[in-house]
């Protein structure tokens, strides 16, 4: 089954040539001039490219210094409702007005046990946490073969059990790129989201997953894909951030805000 687009011209520009122009403005026209050798982890914003789009591709841009990666894993929160608790697109081709990317079978049928992480398409369908990455993404590395992952449930415990899977696929798929797509803290004033995004950044970048759970409750941090920032800060020993900042700095509206930010993990 192929997916098409359901946020493009909302999220992004709907057309091809305003999508690629937008792209180019947030990651150039450099391309990788090498394989990527070793797994590579990013967390990237999913809000709309106006707001969170410098952000992604300051993350991203640091992405394409390492290689051009064979497949890219992207784990997303489900916003919807619909769907299993992990949800896996199996088969089949994503497409975005720049472009598409054919699904790694192989791989998802290695994650897919039936239990936890199950086969399921309806959580795919009107999400757009997986979808925003991919117009950016294609733009910096061209081709590559994708594996969606789809998370509602994203208490710590699911998360490492996802990370486990994941773990095994990397170590015959060196050539992989696992993004987590998650936005920051939600809706408070942008001083306030500041200081509370630093809190749950800290944590990232000391890989303290058990406190960054334990702070997101005790200082009403909502942000809105822990489970997949869990996933992806387990699988690499090393995170830097890329940038950090709110909606506020391309809204100019400081008193409803929302945090992005971007980290390379190797």
């Amino acid at each position: 089954m192929n997916r098409r687009p359901v946020v493009a011209g909302k999220f992004y520009p709907g057309t091809p040539n305003q999508l690629t122009s937008m792209c180019e403005a947030f990651l150039g026209s450099e391309k990788p001039n090498n394989r990527l050798e070793k797994p590579l982890g990013l967390i990237l914003p999913h809000a709309g490219y106006i707001y969170s789009g410098k952000t992604a591709g300051m993350g991203i841009k640091k992405a394409v210094e390492f290689g051009k990666p064979s497949n890219i894993i992207i784990l997303g929160p489900n916003h919807t409702g619909y769907g299993a608790s992990v949800s896996v697109w199996k088969e089949g081709e994503w497409f975005v007005p720049n472009g598409s990317v054919k699904v790694n079978s192989t791989i998802t049928e290695e994650l897919i046990d039936g239990k936890i992480i199950e086969e399921d398409e309806t959580a795919h369908l009107y999400e757009h946490s997986i979808e925003v990455q991919l117009p950016l993404l294609i733009h910096a590395f061209g081709e590559f073969q994708l594996i969606p992952i789809c998370m509602m449930d994203q208490r710590l415990s699911t998360a490492l059990f996802v990370a486990e899977k994941i773990k095994n696929v990397l170590e015959r798929y060196p050539d992989t790129l696992v993004v987590a797509s998650s936005d920051f803290n939600h809706y408070d004033p942008h001083e306030l989201t500041m200081k509370k995004d630093e809190i749950a950044i800290k944590r990232i970048i000391n890989n303290d997953l058990e406190g960054l759970y334990e702070d997101l409750k005790k200082y009403d941090i909502t942000m809105c894909g822990p489970g997949p920032v869990a996933v992806v800060r387990s699988l690499f020993e090393n995170a830097e951030l890329v940038y950090h900042t709110t909606s506020a700095e391309f809204s100019q509206d400081f008193s409803y805000t929302v945090g992005y930010a971007s980290f390379i993990l190797w």
